[in-house]
């Protein structure tokens, strides 16, 4: 398969690579190393003069390995990509003494600073220098934090996943699909990767793994997750920083381990079970404790690569090499509305509100429409039972009641409603708790060899191999409920009809870093490899014709379409089998090639490179495999007050209130390139201050496919533009912009010039990738998918009822369909999917100015303003939007020649978002046996909505398309407050401590270390929506009277739904967007281990890990629909309870 670019792209390439060669030569090189770290410095005689024509060596005190170097005429030197490590720098000059620096520990991406000087003696006498380095940052203008191999290894991770610690740096919130705090990076691996930093959206981030680029399309979340073992350490960038990064505030740059001269290794079991943990806040303690298990287990081992008489890899070749395994089972509760046995069949005498008032039923088959006045009765009964009904549908006589007539219901909605289990608690609503298992297998590892090429070259190359399995009761907004045995024998179910997916994934990685000394200032770094993911997911009834079998024609088509559809029964629990969009196989392969060149002279530090990403995706994703059929009460309400009804009665009378399916024929396959060209000059002006320099240029292709199966809305001419066919582009349309030129400018001023305070700041703009997903990819439009929808009128007359398109056959049949004209496609009326042609790159605008003081000799504090702007981010809406008013939905809608068409989903980038921050943080390095890290954010973020794949939440997008600027508002990651902070505390007892050091009892009393995590925040915003719209099928929100806020909001009434009220009908709500928040978290994880030495080099670890240790419910969002019966209560919760986990570690 081709990989390589276009004839286009090429000429882009053409063009990156002499910007890269002309910036290499005309100007010096920068430090903003991806996967490695800088040790620069200058060399004075003890007069203070620079000292040039020095000799540097630099060596790797682990690996015994070392690189030379030489002082320039201004005395500095500068030594780039160096992997993370500790050193030891000596300095040499004929007639003086040789200097030796103290041990230096880089981390990634870090500058250190080693100054030596030199006193006028025989070289070969020796000058130990003490010094340490910095604790303040004194030549960057960057916000960021390092988080170092021993926070990674020792603090308390719930799933051991790293990823939860990039929550840990001031200007982060976890992003939607990592809300959960302590289970989601479990049974998703890759949830905790989706975060916001900086007010960004998530898609904007940046994850590399050894340089390479890690991020999926969909979440940008990671593709090839690195084990803790593995790690080394890790950097999170949130501002200003070096325009060797692309993207947008959020870069997260990880390094793994390499091996060392000495062999070492671990081995361990981390272990929990349902013994251990506390009762779920809505598991009653009448219900049995869900059970639980989870071992994860593994082992690591690193050293030099020998082979006895063979080759002896000392001071030469190293190999680090781990496995990670998990096995897991969940048992998990929920909560559910299922119907009565009596409403099954038509008797909805018992369906009352909260209050336990009646919810009256109405018969549609009695409406009657006359000019915008609606009336409908009701059913009607003659004591008990129900009148007869007339061959319309309508009753004579009787008085009203609340009982469907057996001859007015719909054999197949009987089907359906049978299949719902009995309730298992009293009332009409949340009355069916259920339980289902959450089955989680993983394995992987990673391996790694580092290798001294002679003098001036080192290589190392590093696999990494994931295959993880996952049987869970997620994406559904209710779950689980597990099929009835009499159900089972009537009918082709699945396990479950609602809720469960199984998943299986393979994911792979490789990184090829080689780094060449040209001369004692000039370096270069080449890293070239691939991320891959390939899951696999599939609903519970995957195989199962249950559509078929309940008599639902039309729908189980292939082996891709079986199960059961989506059917979203309003007040109830929905059925399926599994989300909407499953069969699902989304493959993605990133590859990747850059090179950078890095040099000093002077008082400059330059570093100029280039990187080419070829991604390779097949999306095959649908929208609506099963089909979506929705049964709401809009024909069994009262029309005139939008009160009573019920779904299910809609369901039971055959009818549905609207559907839509669309699937995928085939999978197909999209192609495109990201270019990226920098230039990067940190120059030092004067001896306190350091400019920041930077020049970057990114290029980012639009989407081919391999056979050009691609089409495009012309919104100009009303059509669909296929790709290659008429003289349409490839790319159906869609420009690459050239012009995405991203400076970045920075300083950093040490006040006292002594390194103990400095002020910085600094302004940078970076582009990105616009947002991809399943539901905006142009391959999703005819006639590479099949699309069908339905929306029958609101309020339509009894005697029009019988052409409501039925439950037994919702769709017509199957006729892939390729429109050209206008009319063509308004006579297909299929979904459709547009991006803008002018294909703006999105960008991001990103600022602060922040002070950083040294406190003592190991702790730092930083106060901070930062900000960002969001531009020309991707805005997806319905451009064929039904407006609100009286006749026929296609008389309302917008794009009046496309009347039929009820979706037009166009994409452009007319988004926007600010975000203004006031942060702290307090570090604190290893002394005296603690080490701690405390951020705090106090922070608004603004936009015009957002998705789940950019942290979008629970705002929605505006209210109408006809008025964006009014739904300007909170984004749905908004937190005003947040803190985090985080410890390791070696406790003062036991050999080599402050107390107990020299005892009988030291090795009991010794060895013990407590380390944390605490998180607390205030809520996410929420929109407030009706439960039944008022607007004749055009959107519908609520009037807002009053405030919504209560002084004393639980669970059970978050917010005053009386404060908002259904406004006259056809018109607008003037309720925004995000005008309530949800609750906030606190979270408690603590850890306490004992370390003991159980021979010469090899310590035992006992460990015991509590995850919301004070057992600390963290609420979800409440029941946002006014109008529902359950309308501002709180169902759920986004943490476990109380987890105790026990651990075993041998170190060696």
């Amino acid at each position: 398969m081709n990989i390589f670019p276009s004839v286009r792209a090429k000429l882009v390439l053409s063009f990156c690579l002499p910007l890269s060669a002309w910036l290499f030569m005309s100007l010096p090189s920068a430090d903003a190393q991806v996967t490695s770290g800088t040790i620069g410095g200058t060399v004075t005689d003890s007069s203070g003069a620079p000292l040039p024509g020095v000799r540097i060596t630099i060596m790797d005190l682990q690996k015994g390995t070392s690189q030379e170097y030489t002082t320039d005429e201004g005395g500095g030197y500068n030594a780039p990509f160096l992997i993370p490590g500790t050193y030891r720098v000596t300095a040499e000059k004929p007639g003086f003494k040789r200097a030796l620096s103290a041990d230096v520990i880089l981390n990634v991406d870090e500058k250190a600073r080693v100054d030596l000087t030199l006193r006028v003696g025989d070289v070969k006498e020796v000058v130990a220098v003490v010094a340490i380095s910095p604790l303040v940052r004194v030549e960057s203008s960057e916000l960021g934090e390092v988080v170092g191999e021993r926070a990674v290894r020792e603090l308390p991770l719930n799933g051991r996943n790293f990823a939860q610690l990039v929550y840990l740096v001031p200007g982060v919130t976890p992003g939607q699909a990592g809300e959960n705090l302590s289970g989601a990076s479990t049974f998703n691996p890759r949830a905790a990767s989706n975060f916001n930093a900086l007010g960004s959206q998530a898609n904007t981030n940046a994850w590399l793994v050894d340089g390479i680029d890690d991020n999926e399309y969909t979440f940008n979340t990671v593709m090839v997750q690195p084990s803790v073992e593995s790690i080394g350490e890790f950097k999170v960038l949130t501002g200003t920083f070096s325009a060797e990064f692309g993207r947008g505030a959020g870069v997260v740059s990880v390094s793994t381990k390499s091996g060392t001269n000495t062999l070492h290794g671990s081995a361990f079991e981390f272990h929990r079970n349902s013994y251990f943990d506390a009762r779920s806040y809505f598991n009653a303690t009448t219900q049995p404790q869900p059970p639980f298990r989870r071992n994860q287990f593994g082992s690591s081992l690193g050293g030099p690569v020998i082979f006895p008489k063979l080759y002896n890899g000392h001071n030469r070749t190293f190999f680090f090499a781990d496995y990670y395994g998990l096995r897991e089972l969940k048992g998990l509760t929920f909560v559910n509305s299922v119907p009565t046995a009596g409403q099954r069949t038509g008797d909805f005498s018992d369906l009352t509100n909260a209050s336990g008032a009646l919810i009256p039923i109405y018969n549609p088959f009695s409406t009657v429409v006359s000019g915008t006045t609606v009336t409908r009765s009701r059913f009607m009964c003659n004591g008990n039972l129900p009148v007869v009904p007339n061959p319309d549908g309508t009753q004579t006589g009787g008085t009203p009641c609340n009982i469907i007539p057996a001859l007015l219901i719909n054999a197949v909605g009987t089907n359906v409603a049978s299949i719902y289990p009995l309730p298992n608690l009293a009332g009409s609503f949340n009355n069916y708790v259920s339980a289902a298992n959450r089955v989680v297998g993983d394995n992987g590892g990673n391996i790694r060899v580092d290798h001294k090429i002679g003098t001036n070259d080192s290589l190392f190359v590093r696999y990494s191999y994931e295959k993880y399995s996952l049987n869970a009761p997620q994406g559904q907004s209710q779950c689980c409920l597990p099929t009835p045995v009499s159900a089972a024998q009537h009918f082709d179910l699945g396990p479950f009809v609602a809720g469960i997916q199984n998943t299986n994934l393979t994911a792979q990685g490789l990184a090829i870093n080689e780094a060449h000394v040209f001369s004692t200032n000039l370096v270069s770094e080449f890293i070239g490899g691939y991320s891959r993911t390939i899951p696999f997911t599939v609903q519970s009834d995957f195989g199962h014709n249950s559509a078929a079998s309940l008599g639902i024609q039309g729908i189980n088509v292939s082996q891709f379409t079986t199960g059961l559809p989506n059917l979203n029964i309003q007040d109830f629990t929905g059925l399926s089998g599994g989300p909407a969009f499953l069969p699902a196989n989304p493959r993605q392969t990133n590859y990747q090639l850059s090179d950078t060149v890095s040099w000093t002279l002077g008082r400059h530090r330059a570093k100029s490179g280039f990187r080419w990403v070829h991604q390779q995706m097949s999306p095959f994703t649908n929208t609506n495999t099963r089909s979506s059929l929705n049964f709401n009460d809009n024909f069994t309400n009262n029309p005139a007050t939008n009160m009573g009804g019920n779904g299910l009665a809609t369901l039971l009378l055959g009818f549905s209130t609207g559907g839509t399916r669309g699937f995928l024929l085939q999978p197909y396959y999209l192609r495109n390139n990201e270019y990226a060209a920098f230039f990067q000059d940190d120059w030092k002006f004067g001896n306190r201050l350091t400019l920041n320099l930077g020049l970057r240029y990114d290029v980012f292709t639009a989407d081919t496919e391999i056979q050009n199966r691609i089409a495009n809305f012309d919104f100009q001419n009303l059509r669909l533009i296929y790709a290659g066919v008429s003289g349409a582009s490839r790319t159906a349309g869609k420009s690459t912009q050239f012009g995405n030129v991203a400076p970045r400018v920075g300083f950093a001023y040490d006040l006292a010039g002594n390194g103990h305070t400095v002020v910085r700041g600094g302004y940078g703009i970076s582009y990105f990738p616009e947002q991809q997903s399943a539901s905006n990819l142009l391959g999703q439009n005819v006639p590479f998918t099949i699309s069908q929808n339905f929306s029958p009128a609101v309020n339509p007359p009894g005697s029009q009822m019988r052409s409501i398109p039925s439950i037994n056959n919702p769709f017509p049949p199957i006729s892939p369909v390729m429109p050209i004209t206008t009319a063509d496609l308004n006579a297909a009326n299929p979904s459709v999917i547009g991006h803008a042609f002018n294909n703006l790159t999105p960008y991001m605008e990103s600022w602060n100015l922040d002070v950083e003081r040294q406190l003592g000799a190991s702790t730092v504090a930083e106060v901070a303003y930062a900000g960002s702007r969001g531009i020309h981010l991707m805005f997806c809406y319905n451009a064929n939007e039904i407006q609100p008013g009286t006749g026929s939905q296609a008389s309302r809608r917008l794009i009046q020649p496309l009347s039929k068409v009820n979706t037009i989903l166009e994409c452009d980038p007319r988004n926007m978002s600010t975000f203004h921050s006031l942060q702290g943080k307090v570090t604190k390095r290893i002394s005296h046996g603690l080490q701690f890290l405390a951020s705090y954010t106090f922070g608004k973020s603004l936009d015009y909505g957002g998705s789940a794949a950019s942290g979008g939440g629970a705002v929605v997008n505006p209210q109408t398309v006809t008025n964006l600027r009014a739904g300007y508002g909170p984004s749905g990651f908004d937190v005003k407050h947040r803190f985090v902070g985080s410890w390791i505390y070696e406790l003062p007892f036991g050999s080599g401590k402050r107390w107990l050091s020299v005892s009988p009892v030291s090795r009991i009393v010794g060895g013990w270390q407590l380390a944390g995590i605490t998180t607390l925040s205030t809520g996410r915003p929420f929109s407030v929506t009706l439960n039944q719209g008022v607007n004749n099928g055009a959107p519908s929100w609520p009037n807002r009277v009053c405030g919504g806020t209560l002084p004393n909001p639980d669970p059970a009434l978050w917010f005053n739904t009386q404060c908002f009220v259904a406004p006259p009908p056809n018109t607008y709500g003037n309720v925004s967007r995000g005008v309530l928040y949800g609750p906030g978290t606190l979270d408690w994880d603590l850890a306490l281990v004992k370390s003991t030495i159980l021979r010469e080099q090899l310590r035992m670890q006992i460990r015991l890990d509590a995850f919301n240790a004070f057992n600390t419910p963290n609420f979800g969002f409440p029941n946002t629909a006014i109008g529902s019966p359950t309308a501002g209560k709180i169902t759920s919760i986004i943490n476990d309870n109380r987890d105790l986990q026990l651990a075993l570690r041998l170190e060696f």
